[in-house]
């Protein structure tokens, strides 16, 4: 009985390990299309309610935006990028309206990537490549 048992969790051990290994938990390809979709819907729709057209006078010049669905982590980002006045940049997941980073070239650099200090934007555009590239 206890052979038995044994092995049955042995046995269910390896397979769900198996399965990992493989990718059998992997999305299929249009599942991960309609994420992609409504992740973009969803950030059009945060980036009118926040920034309107883009051209924010409080916050000193014209924002874009891009968005990204991460597979690997099934989130859904949007970045923020100011490309006028003091340069500034955001990244943050939509579904949970968690900032992940930001970064200001204003005259002192304020730089931050979950938790992480940078002292560049080069430096934190290499710590957010990884969630919008994935």
């Amino acid at each position: 009985m206890k052979r038995t048992l044994f092995l049955s969790i042995l046995i269910v051990f390896f397979t769900t390990s198996l399965m990992s290994i493989v990718g059998c938990n992997n999305q299929n390809p249009k599942e991960v299309y309609d994420l992609q979709v409504r992740c973009g819907q969803q950030c059009d729709e945060y980036f009118k309610k926040e920034y309107g057209d883009g051209n924010i006078k409080e916050r000193n010049g014209l924002w874009a935006h891009e968005n990204h669905y991460n597979k690997k982590l099934n989130k859904c980002f949007i970045l923020l990028d100011q490309f006028t006045g003091s340069k500034e940049k955001m990244l943050t997941e939509i579904n949970e309206n968690k900032i992940y980073g930001y970064y200001n070239g204003k005259s002192t650099t304020f730089c931050s990537m979950l938790e992480k200090k940078c002292k560049s934007e080069k430096e934190w555009d290499s710590l957010v490549k990884p969630y919008i590239e994935e």
